[in-house]
């Protein structure tokens, strides 16, 4: 439910940020966003918890498409490095909510994250929103380059979609290959997520001293090494730890400034900023399934070879994006 709220969200989303003041449609999100968190503890009945999910979803691929789309119109060429600190910041959420809700009961857990909202959702209704871009009557000289485009929406699926595969069951596969006890484990998988977020400090500097397509280059080749060495070396903890940090810092940053380098390419409207958000939601979805099912019927090293694949086809992708510009 939340899942299938967040790829109508982001769909949807996109399309009201063309022709509603920005600002005021987040602030409408996270106001239902902060309703449904707050009353999700209270339910003890299936089918409305089922909705009060898919409202969480729905509003979280709303501000995600949102977030991402006003940074554009405001900061345009220069966009890249305030994505990457929006990124950088949503890391360091991802890092400390978890600290919050193991003070906390199951309830407060939800109702505190809901209440955290309201403030922002305030000072949005008082912050001017950007322009909404005005649509030329008279034809483009430059027709948009949708093969960039549709390289970008496969690259979304991609990256969403490995990180969150990694994230999910670097766990299961420490622990199945008998490399460890499940407090190493539970380690490695902290690691990784702070080497995410560590690695998107480090972009914001990367991003504004090279090239975004430099950048995103130098990011999927690391990524490509570090699922080589644990693949490889698979029976071996510290190859696996030296590949998911190196993972974790190679794809900290690729998705915005990715995105800052195509919006440079081609016009990114809200619609067009949802379906990628849409694209990387299933990417979200499909890819942890499929590493799960192979590491189910083959072995648990199986994850290292969908990882090597994958972002082997990520670099070749970005390579002939570059090729077709």
């Amino acid at each position: 439910a939340r899942s299938f709220g967040y790829l109508l969200g982001a769909l949807l989303g996109g399309r009201f940020y063309d022709c509603l003041p920005g600002h005021l449609l987040m602030a409408a999100f996270l106001a239902i966003a902060a309703g449904a968190l707050f009353f999700t503890p209270a339910t003890h009945i299936l089918a409305p918890l089922i909705f009060f999910i898919f409202l969480i979803g729905f509003t979280q691929g709303g501000v995600d498409v949102g977030a991402n789309t006003l940074i554009i119109r405001v900061r345009k060429e220069r966009s890249a490095r305030y994505l990457n600190t929006m990124y950088f910041f949503a890391g360091l959420g991802s890092f400390l909510a978890p600290l919050y809700l193991s003070q906390v009961s199951l309830d407060w857990g939800y109702r505190g994250l809901g209440l955290v909202m309201f403030p922002i959702i305030i000072w949005l209704l008082f912050l001017p929103s950007p322009q909404i871009p005005v649509k030329n009557d008279e034809p483009s000289k430059e027709p948009i380059n949708y093969g960039i485009f549709i390289a970008f929406v496969a690259l979304a699926f991609i990256i969403v979609g490995s990180e969150v595969s990694y994230g999910g069951w670097i766990f299961t596969f420490f622990v199945s290959s008998e490399l460890g006890s499940q407090t190493a484990a539970y380690n490695l998988t902290s690691a990784f997520w702070l080497s995410i977020t560590l690695g998107r400090l480090l972009s914001i500097y990367l991003v504004s001293r090279f090239k975004p397509q430099i950048v995103i280059t130098a990011y999927l080749i690391g990524a490509v090494l570090s699922a080589a060495v644990s693949l490889v070396f698979h029976s071996s903890v510290l190859a696996i730890w030296a590949g998911s940090l190196g993972l974790g810092v190679s794809v900290a940053a690729l998705f915005p400034t990715t995105f800052a380098y195509i919006q440079q390419q081609i016009t990114i409207s809200g619609k067009l900023t949802g379906i990628v958000w849409a694209s990387g939601s299933l990417g979200a979805m499909i890819l942890p399934w499929l590493v799960g099912q192979l590491m189910d019927t083959v072995a648990p090293a199986a994850m290292m070879g969908v990882m090597l694949t994958i972002w082997s086809l990520a670099l070749i992708i970005f390579i002939a994006a570059l090729r077709t510009r």
